[in-house]
Protein backbone atom coordinates (compact mmCIF):
# COMPACT_ATOMS: atom_id res chain seq x y z
CA UNK A 1 0.00 0.00 0.00
CA UNK A 2 1.79 3.09 -1.24
CA UNK A 3 1.12 6.29 0.65
CA UNK A 4 3.39 8.78 -1.12
CA UNK A 5 2.40 12.40 -1.45
CA UNK A 6 1.57 12.15 -5.15
CA UNK A 7 -1.15 9.52 -4.77
CA UNK A 8 -4.59 10.46 -3.52
CA UNK A 9 -6.52 7.65 -1.86
CA UNK A 10 -10.26 8.09 -1.86
CA UNK A 11 -12.50 6.02 0.38
CA UNK A 12 -13.63 3.93 -2.59
CA UNK A 13 -10.04 3.32 -3.72
CA UNK A 14 -8.91 2.19 -0.29
CA UNK A 15 -11.96 0.02 0.22
CA UNK A 16 -11.47 -1.85 -3.06
CA UNK A 17 -7.70 -2.21 -2.65
CA UNK A 18 -7.97 -3.41 0.95
CA UNK A 19 -10.67 -5.96 0.15
CA UNK A 20 -8.47 -7.55 -2.53
CA UNK A 21 -5.39 -7.39 -0.33
CA UNK A 22 -7.09 -9.03 2.65
CA UNK A 23 -8.51 -11.74 0.40
CA UNK A 24 -4.99 -12.47 -0.88
CA UNK A 25 -3.87 -12.83 2.74
CA UNK A 26 -6.55 -15.40 3.52
CA UNK A 27 -9.27 -13.32 5.14
CA UNK A 28 -12.62 -15.10 5.12
CA UNK A 29 -14.52 -11.81 5.21
CA UNK A 30 -12.33 -9.27 3.35
CA UNK A 31 -15.15 -6.84 2.49
CA UNK A 32 -16.40 -6.67 6.07
CA UNK A 33 -12.91 -6.32 7.51
CA UNK A 34 -12.02 -3.57 5.05
CA UNK A 35 -15.16 -1.70 6.08
CA UNK A 36 -14.41 -2.16 9.79
CA UNK A 37 -10.89 -0.79 9.40
CA UNK A 38 -12.12 2.23 7.47
CA UNK A 39 -14.89 2.87 9.96
CA UNK A 40 -12.37 2.81 12.80
CA UNK A 41 -10.18 5.41 11.09
CA UNK A 42 -12.97 7.66 9.83
CA UNK A 43 -15.20 7.24 12.91
CA UNK A 44 -18.27 6.67 10.81
CA UNK A 45 -21.02 4.15 10.18
CA UNK A 46 -21.08 1.57 7.40
CA UNK A 47 -23.60 3.65 5.49
CA UNK A 48 -21.42 6.74 5.75
CA UNK A 49 -18.51 4.90 4.14
CA UNK A 50 -20.57 4.51 0.99
CA UNK A 51 -21.95 8.03 1.15
CA UNK A 52 -18.38 9.34 1.36
CA UNK A 53 -16.94 7.23 -1.48
CA UNK A 54 -15.21 10.14 -3.19
CA UNK A 55 -13.71 11.61 -0.03
CA UNK A 56 -9.89 11.56 0.02
CA UNK A 57 -8.14 10.40 3.17
CA UNK A 58 -5.66 12.67 4.88
CA UNK A 59 -2.05 11.55 5.35
CA UNK A 60 -2.75 11.03 9.08
CA UNK A 61 -5.78 8.86 8.31
CA UNK A 62 -3.78 6.83 5.80
CA UNK A 63 -0.99 6.31 8.30
CA UNK A 64 -3.44 5.12 10.94
CA UNK A 65 -5.16 2.84 8.46
CA UNK A 66 -1.85 1.31 7.39
CA UNK A 67 -0.92 0.64 11.02
CA UNK A 68 -4.18 -1.20 11.66
CA UNK A 69 -3.97 -3.13 8.40
CA UNK A 70 -0.44 -4.36 9.13
CA UNK A 71 -1.58 -5.69 12.51
CA UNK A 72 -4.42 -7.56 10.85
CA UNK A 73 -2.31 -9.15 8.12
CA UNK A 74 0.24 -10.13 10.76
CA UNK A 75 -2.47 -12.42 12.10
CA UNK A 76 -4.19 -10.53 14.90
CA UNK A 77 -7.97 -11.00 15.06
CA UNK A 78 -9.73 -7.97 13.62
CA UNK A 79 -11.51 -7.37 16.95
CA UNK A 80 -8.19 -7.07 18.80
CA UNK A 81 -6.83 -4.80 16.07
CA UNK A 82 -9.83 -2.49 16.46
CA UNK A 83 -10.09 -2.94 20.22
CA UNK A 84 -13.82 -3.62 20.07
CA UNK A 85 -16.41 -6.25 19.20
CA UNK A 86 -20.16 -6.33 18.74
CA UNK A 87 -22.32 -8.49 21.00
CA UNK A 88 -26.07 -8.35 20.61
CA UNK A 89 -26.72 -4.59 20.54
CA UNK A 90 -23.59 -3.68 22.50
CA UNK A 91 -20.19 -2.44 21.38
CA UNK A 92 -17.63 -3.82 23.82
CA UNK A 93 -13.95 -3.19 24.38
CA UNK A 94 -11.89 -6.33 23.81
CA UNK A 95 -8.21 -7.12 24.15
CA UNK A 96 -6.10 -10.29 24.27
CA UNK A 97 -7.06 -10.45 27.97
CA UNK A 98 -10.59 -11.53 27.03
CA UNK A 99 -12.27 -13.98 24.71
CA UNK A 100 -13.81 -12.37 21.64
CA UNK A 101 -17.63 -12.57 22.06
CA UNK A 102 -19.25 -15.03 19.63
CA UNK A 103 -22.70 -15.09 18.01
CA UNK A 104 -23.22 -18.51 19.63
CA UNK A 105 -23.06 -16.88 23.04
CA UNK A 106 -25.77 -14.45 21.97
CA UNK A 107 -28.05 -17.49 21.74
CA UNK A 108 -27.29 -18.30 25.38
CA UNK A 109 -28.39 -14.81 26.44
CA UNK A 110 -31.41 -14.67 24.14
CA UNK A 111 -32.74 -18.02 25.33
CA UNK A 112 -32.28 -17.02 28.95
CA UNK A 113 -34.13 -13.75 28.43
CA UNK A 114 -37.00 -15.72 26.91
CA UNK A 115 -36.97 -18.11 29.87
CA UNK A 116 -37.02 -15.21 32.33
CA UNK A 117 -40.31 -13.98 30.87
CA UNK A 118 -41.83 -17.34 31.86
CA UNK A 119 -40.60 -17.21 35.45
CA UNK A 120 -43.02 -16.12 38.18
CA UNK A 121 -40.93 -13.16 39.31
CA UNK A 122 -39.95 -9.76 37.97
CA UNK A 123 -36.46 -9.34 39.48
CA UNK A 124 -33.50 -11.70 39.37
CA UNK A 125 -30.14 -12.24 41.06
CA UNK A 126 -27.77 -13.71 38.50
CA UNK A 127 -24.29 -15.22 38.80
CA UNK A 128 -22.17 -15.02 35.63
CA UNK A 129 -19.25 -17.43 35.91
CA UNK A 130 -16.21 -16.56 33.75
CA UNK A 131 -17.43 -13.17 32.62
CA UNK A 132 -14.45 -12.23 30.42
CA UNK A 133 -15.34 -9.01 28.61
CA UNK A 134 -18.60 -8.91 30.57
CA UNK A 135 -20.61 -9.56 27.42
CA UNK A 136 -23.16 -11.92 29.00
CA UNK A 137 -23.68 -9.94 32.18
CA UNK A 138 -23.91 -6.59 30.40
CA UNK A 139 -26.31 -7.85 27.73
CA UNK A 140 -28.56 -9.26 30.45
CA UNK A 141 -28.38 -6.01 32.39
CA UNK A 142 -29.21 -3.97 29.27
CA UNK A 143 -32.30 -6.07 28.53
CA UNK A 144 -33.49 -6.70 32.08
CA UNK A 145 -33.50 -3.62 34.26
CA UNK A 146 -34.52 -5.62 37.31
CA UNK A 147 -31.46 -7.90 37.22
CA UNK A 148 -28.79 -7.76 39.90
CA UNK A 149 -25.71 -9.49 38.53
CA UNK A 150 -22.48 -10.74 40.10
CA UNK A 151 -19.93 -11.37 37.34
CA UNK A 152 -16.84 -13.32 38.37
CA UNK A 153 -13.60 -14.25 36.65
CA UNK A 154 -10.26 -15.66 37.70
CA UNK A 155 -8.44 -13.13 35.51
CA UNK A 156 -7.87 -9.63 36.87
CA UNK A 157 -6.93 -8.23 33.42
CA UNK A 158 -10.23 -9.55 32.06
CA UNK A 159 -12.14 -7.91 34.90
CA UNK A 160 -10.41 -4.61 34.17
CA UNK A 161 -11.80 -4.76 30.61
CA UNK A 162 -15.23 -5.82 31.85
CA UNK A 163 -15.43 -2.96 34.35
CA UNK A 164 -14.53 -0.45 31.64
CA UNK A 165 -17.28 -1.89 29.45
CA UNK A 166 -19.80 -1.57 32.26
CA UNK A 167 -18.81 2.03 32.91
CA UNK A 168 -18.95 2.93 29.23
CA UNK A 169 -22.44 1.44 28.93
CA UNK A 170 -23.67 3.00 32.16
CA UNK A 171 -24.35 -0.43 33.66
CA UNK A 172 -21.74 -0.47 36.43
CA UNK A 173 -24.45 0.11 39.03
CA UNK A 174 -26.26 -3.04 37.97
CA UNK A 175 -23.33 -5.44 37.55
CA UNK A 176 -20.75 -6.13 40.26
CA UNK A 177 -17.44 -7.68 39.20
CA UNK A 178 -15.33 -9.87 41.44
CA UNK A 179 -12.09 -11.79 40.99
CA UNK A 180 -12.73 -15.36 42.07
CA UNK A 181 -11.57 -18.85 41.08
CA UNK A 182 -14.84 -20.78 40.98
CA UNK A 183 -12.94 -24.09 40.98
CA UNK A 184 -11.54 -23.30 44.44
CA UNK A 185 -13.99 -20.93 46.14
CA UNK A 186 -17.56 -19.68 46.14
CA UNK A 187 -19.05 -16.19 46.06
CA UNK A 188 -20.10 -15.00 49.47
CA UNK A 189 -23.88 -15.02 49.60
CA UNK A 190 -26.76 -14.59 50.93
CA UNK A 191 -29.02 -13.89 49.30
CA UNK A 192 -29.02 -16.85 46.93
CA UNK A 193 -29.08 -16.52 43.15
CA UNK A 194 -32.05 -17.12 40.90
CA UNK A 195 -29.88 -17.97 37.89
CA UNK A 196 -26.37 -19.23 37.17
CA UNK A 197 -25.14 -18.55 33.64
CA UNK A 198 -21.77 -19.41 32.14
CA UNK A 199 -19.79 -19.87 28.96
CA UNK A 200 -16.98 -21.82 30.63
CA UNK A 201 -13.73 -23.18 29.16
CA UNK A 202 -14.57 -26.43 27.37
CA UNK A 203 -11.94 -27.10 24.66
CA UNK A 204 -9.75 -30.07 25.54
CA UNK A 205 -7.65 -32.82 24.03
CA UNK A 206 -7.50 -33.15 20.26
CA UNK A 207 -10.10 -30.42 19.82
CA UNK A 208 -7.49 -27.84 20.77
CA UNK A 209 -5.64 -28.57 17.53
CA UNK A 210 -8.88 -28.22 15.56
CA UNK A 211 -9.27 -24.61 16.62
CA UNK A 212 -8.18 -22.02 14.07
CA UNK A 213 -4.60 -20.94 14.62
CA UNK A 214 -5.74 -17.35 15.10
CA UNK A 215 -7.77 -18.46 18.13
CA UNK A 216 -5.05 -20.63 19.66
CA UNK A 217 -2.41 -17.97 19.12
CA UNK A 218 -4.17 -14.84 20.31
CA UNK A 219 -7.14 -15.57 22.55
CA UNK A 220 -6.61 -16.23 26.28
CA UNK A 221 -5.96 -19.88 27.09
CA UNK A 222 -7.57 -19.55 30.52
CA UNK A 223 -10.91 -18.77 28.82
CA UNK A 224 -10.68 -21.65 26.36
CA UNK A 225 -8.92 -24.64 27.89
CA UNK A 226 -9.97 -26.38 31.13
CA UNK A 227 -7.10 -28.86 30.99
CA UNK A 228 -7.52 -32.54 30.26
CA UNK A 229 -11.14 -32.67 31.48
CA UNK A 230 -13.54 -30.83 29.16
CA UNK A 231 -16.33 -31.33 31.72
CA UNK A 232 -14.40 -29.78 34.61
CA UNK A 233 -16.43 -26.57 34.88
CA UNK A 234 -19.78 -28.24 34.18
CA UNK A 235 -19.13 -30.72 36.98
CA UNK A 236 -18.15 -27.92 39.33
CA UNK A 237 -21.27 -25.89 38.50
CA UNK A 238 -23.41 -28.98 39.11
CA UNK A 239 -21.79 -29.51 42.50
CA UNK A 240 -22.09 -25.92 43.73
CA UNK A 241 -25.50 -25.05 42.28
CA UNK A 242 -27.47 -26.40 45.28
CA UNK A 243 -25.46 -24.10 47.58
CA UNK A 244 -25.89 -21.00 45.41
CA UNK A 245 -29.35 -21.23 43.85
CA UNK A 246 -32.78 -20.71 45.31
CA UNK A 247 -35.09 -23.75 45.04
CA UNK A 248 -36.29 -23.82 41.44
CA UNK A 249 -33.36 -21.64 40.34
CA UNK A 250 -32.07 -22.00 36.78
CA UNK A 251 -28.74 -22.91 35.17
CA UNK A 252 -27.93 -21.73 31.62
CA UNK A 253 -24.72 -22.98 30.03
CA UNK A 254 -22.95 -22.80 26.69
CA UNK A 255 -21.37 -26.09 25.60
CA UNK A 256 -18.80 -27.00 22.98
CA UNK A 257 -21.26 -28.52 20.55
CA UNK A 258 -23.32 -31.62 19.88
CA UNK A 259 -20.41 -33.85 20.91
CA UNK A 260 -20.79 -32.67 24.53
CA UNK A 261 -24.57 -32.91 24.88
CA UNK A 262 -24.76 -36.46 26.18
CA UNK A 263 -21.96 -36.06 28.71
CA UNK A 264 -23.19 -32.71 30.08
CA UNK A 265 -26.79 -33.93 30.20
CA UNK A 266 -25.74 -36.99 32.20
CA UNK A 267 -24.01 -34.76 34.74
CA UNK A 268 -27.39 -33.24 35.63
CA UNK A 269 -29.34 -36.50 35.46
CA UNK A 270 -30.63 -36.68 39.02
CA UNK A 271 -33.79 -35.91 40.96
CA UNK A 272 -32.09 -32.76 42.21
CA UNK A 273 -32.20 -31.17 38.74
CA UNK A 274 -34.89 -30.48 36.16
CA UNK A 275 -34.72 -32.25 32.78
CA UNK A 276 -32.11 -30.66 30.52
CA UNK A 277 -33.30 -28.52 27.60
CA UNK A 278 -30.98 -28.23 24.59
CA UNK A 279 -30.88 -25.39 22.05
CA UNK A 280 -29.00 -25.28 18.75
CA UNK A 281 -26.86 -22.53 17.28
CA UNK A 282 -27.14 -21.07 13.77
CA UNK A 283 -25.09 -23.93 12.34
CA UNK A 284 -27.27 -26.65 13.81
CA UNK A 285 -24.84 -27.55 16.61
CA UNK A 286 -26.22 -28.13 20.09
CA UNK A 287 -24.84 -25.09 21.88
CA UNK A 288 -26.92 -24.13 24.94
CA UNK A 289 -28.39 -26.19 27.74
CA UNK A 290 -30.84 -25.22 30.47
CA UNK A 291 -31.59 -27.05 33.66
CA UNK A 292 -32.38 -26.03 37.20
CA UNK A 293 -32.97 -27.14 40.75
CA UNK A 294 -36.18 -28.88 41.55
CA UNK A 295 -38.42 -27.09 44.03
Amino acid sequence: MATNKQQVWRVVDLLLWTKDYLRSKGSEAPQIEAEWLLRAVLHCSRLEIYLRHEQPLTPAELAQFKELLLKRVAGQPIQYVLGSAEFMDLTLEVSPAVLIPRPETEILVERLLEKMTQMPRCSFRILDIGTGSGCIALALARHCQHCEILAIDVSQPALTVARRNAQHLGLDGQVVFQQLDILKELPSTPPLFDIIISNPPYVSGERIERLPEIVRRYEPAVALFPGDDDLLFYRRIRDIAPQLLVPGGWIALEIGGTYQVKAVTELFASDQFLPVEVFQDYGGESRVIFTGLTQ
